[in-house]
């Protein structure tokens, strides 16, 4: 019964085409100092360590690092793309110092960096700006947003958030099981503690400031966290029951890496003259099913093709259509897919419709070929369940990243002097 809203979706293919590269202009006010995509034609922005694909984009102060950026824009062409560094401060609003006081060389720069695809149905142009470059360099440790302009249009293309940290402490960081009865067997607490003794910091009660994410998010990051107490040089943050995450499950994972054979996760694959169609196996829910431990992504993804060599320009754009069994419609809300394709947010582009005949969630999501990582998300109002369909559980193995932030006593920028990884559950 499932597989007759393929003929639906089929006959919709076409305006979901439509709709993913008609350019939207959007205001000023649209502006916003995290990580978004604001034209729909703009697909597949990656930022993250060069060589290292689904990394944080963080790196060190004065270091021999770069940090790579990548999309691609699927109306094809060459159009001018222009780039612009701000510093910001802990809680992502513009810093107080001046360009000069923060950047060497220059600022509000083209990306000159970019290749047409080959042979591939959807004509597209990827572009790539490696940062720092001989054009600009930050000097400054802290928080920066990156801003991506289409010059030919004057609209916003991109913002995108990077870390610039210049180590001076040490950072011990560990995931517990919570007290609380009612959240043992599905949160991770997080201990934390800081040492600065090479460092000296006057008032580390008042000067320092810790924000914990969990698999690199910042849309439920833990934010300003302070210390509870210090004792000579060690800053300890542990307090029960108040740094928890949600553990939720491994997520779930399509192999979209080929078009002529199916992947992992895909029911069928139909290649058409105009495009190429991958339908899904159907997902069911995960709550209240025991947990099954396996490697994923961590929400992230992997541009790659088994049939060509040169992924950048060679791998093919598809319509992925997805489909959660689910009995009924859940009143007032939206059910959204959820990860790093669709930029950790819930929007018109990536909510599911319901059809109450086949008592499925459907909808189509436009792809580069590549390993996907995804959630089932319910969005009701500016709330997001993330446990609903897929439930929760402590040995969920999740990456979590702790950002040691100093404002010393008359100080105008937030330094970032401490970052480290550590992980949940064993990999």
């Amino acid at each position: 019964m499932f597989f007759e809203c393929a003929d639906i979706c089929i006959m919709n293919r076409i305006f979901f085409l439509f709709l993913f590269v008609t350019v939207s202009s959007f205001a000023q006010s649209d502006f916003q100092y995290s990580d978004r995509v604001y034209l729909p034609h703009i697909k597949s922005v990656q930022f993250h360590h060069q060589g290292l694909e689904t990394s944080q984009p963080i790196i060190d102060l004065n270091s021999n690092g770069r940090l790579m950026l990548r999309f691609d824009d699927i109306l094809g062409g060459d159009r001018n793309y222009s780039y612009k560094i701000v510093h910001c401060d802990k809680d992502w609003n513009p810093s107080d110092l001046v360009e000069m006081e923060y950047l060497d060389g220059f600022n509000d720069e083209e990306i000159d960096n970019y290749e047409y695809s080959r042979g591939t149905v959807v004509d597209y142009t990827n572009y790539q700006l490696s940062l720092p470059n001989e054009d600009t360099r930050w000097r400054l440790s802290g928080n920066y947003l990156l801003i991506i302009k289409d010059e030919d249009s004057d609209e916003l293309a991109i913002t995108r958030r990077f870390m610039v940290v210049d180590p001076k402490v040490s950072i011990g960081a560990q995931v517990t099981r919570p007290i609380r009865a009612n959240r043992v067997g599905s949160h991770h607490e997080i201990d934390l503690a800081v040492n600065h003794k090479n460092f000296p910091i006057q008032n580390p009660q008042r000067e320092i400031f810790v924000t914990i994410m969990q698999n690199g998010r910042w849309d439920h990051a833990l934010k300003n966290i302070t210390p509870r107490f210090v004792t000579g040089f060690d800053i300890n943050f542990d307090q029960a029951n108040q740094y928890l995450f949600s553990g939720s499950k491994e997520f779930r994972g399509v192999d979209l890496r080929s078009i002529r054979s199916r992947g992992f996760g895909v029911h069928s694959i139909d290649r058409y003259s105009d495009g190429v169609d991958v339908l899904m196996e159907l997902d069911e829910t995960r709550l209240n099913r025991p947990y099954f431990d396996y490697d994923d992504l961590d929400g992230q993804y992997i541009i790659e093709s088994l049939e060509d060599d040169n992924f950048t320009t060679e791998c093919e754009y598809v319509n992925v259509y997805f489909a959660l069994s689910s009995p009924r419609r859940i009143p007032n809300s939206d059910v959204c897919v959820f990860g790093a394709l669709t930029n950790w947010e819930c929007n018109s582009e990536n909510t599911l419709r319901y059809d109450p005949d086949r008592q499925i969630y459907f909808g189509s999501i436009i792809l580069k070929q590549g390993y996907y990582d995804y959630l089932y998300v319910v969005k009701n109002g500016d709330d997001l369940d993330y446990d609903y369909f897929e439930g929760s559980d402590f040995a969920t193995a999740n990456q979590y990243t702790a950002l040691v932030y100093l404002r010393s006593f008359g100080e105008r920028y937030d330094q970032l002097i401490g970052v480290t990884n550590f992980q949940s559950g064993i990999r």
